[in-house]
């Protein structure tokens, strides 16, 4: 086979598929509910055909530090997340050193897609790649912290991808979370739903999603509670692929 050809259908395969939607919550209990669509996108399949979807589980764990998975080429987000906790025991060493890897893979990929897919190109600049959130209990607290990635162009047209982390308070949305962003409260979970039952209240975030962009997001949604003491899965989809 043609090497560019080749090398041009592995950027598409790395940067085809597309994970959204999970919403995590700190609730006033102490516990982490998250709540994550399990419907995998593959946004550059041929227009002649019909979309291409799967069913894949976005939550994973090493030991007891979790983390959650959202963006393009989540096949390497997942492996490089995995392998980062596995051989790092502190939590932040490991988001430091997977944030660099990830940095470097996917300079490496924009370029490539520069060159192959330069109509693309805006669609990473607009939207982001990815974004991973880490979460568990250190010292018995609970703990977010959200890592996104993010490409630009700098005035000679060279890439720049960068990463940034963020601690989580209490909420937050990774994937798609626009129409979430822009809700009216009636749209929203109530106040009573968010303190009595945080664990419908992360899924009512998501159904949102799904709700207005079912071509991205979409059931079964997969349902986590974890405590200091360990996790419970409120549910999840045993058929999912583990990408």
């Amino acid at each position: 086979m043609n090497k560019l050809l080749l090398t041009g259908m592995l950027i598409f395969c790395s940067l085809s598929s597309f994970s959204t939607c999970i919403a995590i919550y700190i609730a006033s209990n102490g516990h982490i509910y998250v709540a994550a669509d399990s419907k995998r996108s593959f946004i550059f399949s041929d227009a002649k055909d019909s979309p291409k979807f799967e069913s894949v589980c976005k939550i994973h764990n090493v030991g007891n530090n979790y983390f959650a998975i959202s963006g393009f080429d989540d096949g390497a987000l997942l492996k490089q997340a995995t392998q980062a906790l596995t051989e790092t025991p502190d939590v932040y060493t490991a988001i430091n050193k997977f944030g660099d890897v990830m940095t470097k893979r996917y300079k490496y990929l924009m370029n490539q897609a520069k060159t192959y897919y330069p109509d693309k190109l805006k669609l990473f600049t607009r939207n982001g790649l990815g974004k991973v959130s880490f979460f568990g209990f250190y010292d018995g607290q609970p703990n977010v912290v959200n890592v996104s990635f993010f490409c630009e162009r700098d005035k000679h047209g060279n890439i720049i991808v960068t990463y940034k982390t963020h601690q989580i308070i209490a909420a937050t949305v990774i994937g798609i979370s626009e129409d979430i962003v822009n809700a009216s409260p009636s749209e929203l979970p109530s106040e009573d739903t968010k303190e009595q039952n945080p664990a419908l209240y992360v899924e009512e975030l998501v159904k949102i999603e799904a709700k207005n962009r079912p071509d991205a997001v979409g059931a079964p949604i997969d349902l986590l509670e974890l405590k200091p003491d360990g996790a419970v899965w409120i549910r999840k989809n045993e058929n999912a692929v583990y990408y």
